[in-house]
């Protein structure tokens, strides 16, 4: 099995010195991907009717992808504890138990 290669891309975001990011050869679109819609998402705060920095445009889109995260990780778990409790449920209607 071939290994993907590093690539040091250059992350350019909105309020923030530019720096390099060591990412596999096949994730590379992915990140630039990501980088876009980060930068968007800033340049609409920035310029939109309140005008806010670039500093607290990019911690508002911070805190709006960790809630994303929080959200999906939550939902998961519930939906995770759900199928164990059906799992469970079978088991015991398989074994008589119920």
């Amino acid at each position: 099995m071939e290994q993907s290669k590093i690539h040091r891309i250059t992350v350019n975001i909105v309020g923030v010195d530019p720096f390099k990011l060591p990412v596999k050869e096949n994730e590379e679109s992915f990140y630039r991907s990501i980088i876009e819609r980060i930068n968007e998402n800033c340049k609409n705060l920035i310029y939109g009717t309140s005008g806010d920095g670039p500093t607290v445009a990019l911690a508002k889109v911070a805190l709006y992808y960790a809630d994303m995260l929080y959200r999906q990780t939550r939902q998961v778990q519930e939906q995770k504890g759900l199928l164990q409790s059906f799992e469970d449920r079978i088991d015991q209607l398989l074994a008589g138990i119920d």
